[in-house]
């Protein structure tokens, strides 16, 4: 098209974030400073199931204010609820603790003979829900790009039988504002490095 210049090229807006990969949890929100540091310590990277990530931070519920007329004079939208689940498969019994509120009387230390001779320990939970806050990472396929969600609140129910999948802790995820007022931060790899 003649006459036409364009500021930024296709080959300019080449900055994607192409699968999530690794995703870290902490129990505390993040700031801008906790995550320029050189380093950053997390308390789990949650081992979620390959195709257990969906990530919609909402779509803009949009309502067109109209005249007599029938034509569409303003639109007005509000902020969208949130879909974002993960399915964390693991009974480590840190991440049991996360997710569900232990009763510290129903420990079983030793549990012989239940099943072909072999003992067995654990922990009794309750199944209400419980509300966890922290902060996740989540980080591409291809290590180029990182996304934050500084402050969480997250739901989880536990699901033992799902077809081929393993058993899971179907976890819902909430992002809300941190205390600098950011609810998401998108990082790309810098040029040169």
């Amino acid at each position: 098209m003649a006459g036409v210049t364009v500021t930024n090229k296709l080959v300019d807006l080449k900055k994607i974030f192409n699968e999530a990969n690794h995703i870290y949890f902490k129990s505390t929100e993040l700031k801008a400073t906790d995550i320029s540091g050189a380093s950053l310590t997390v308390d789990f990277e949650l081992p979620v199931l390959e195709e257990g990530v969906t990530f919609d931070t909402g779509a803009a519920e949009v309502t067109n204010i109209r005249l007599t007329t029938k034509t569409i004079w303003v639109a007005k939208a509000d902020k969208g609820d949130p879909d974002i689940t993960l399915q964390v498969a693991t009974f480590a019994s840190e991440v049991n603790e996360l997710f569900m509120t232990k009763v510290d009387a129903a420990a079983v230390s030793a549990a012989a003979g239940i099943i072909d001779g072999k003992t067995f320990a654990g922990q009794g939970y309750k199944l209400s829900p419980k509300k966890v806050t922290g902060s996740l990472i989540v980080t591409s396929q291809d290590d180029s790009a990182i996304v934050v969600l500084p402050s969480v609140e997250m739901f989880a129910s536990l699901v033992l039988a799902d077809g081929d999948n393993p058993a899971y802790f179907n976890t819902s995820v909430t992002p809300i504002e941190n205390s600098e007022g950011v609810e998401i931060y998108i990082l790309l790899e810098a040029e040169g490095d």
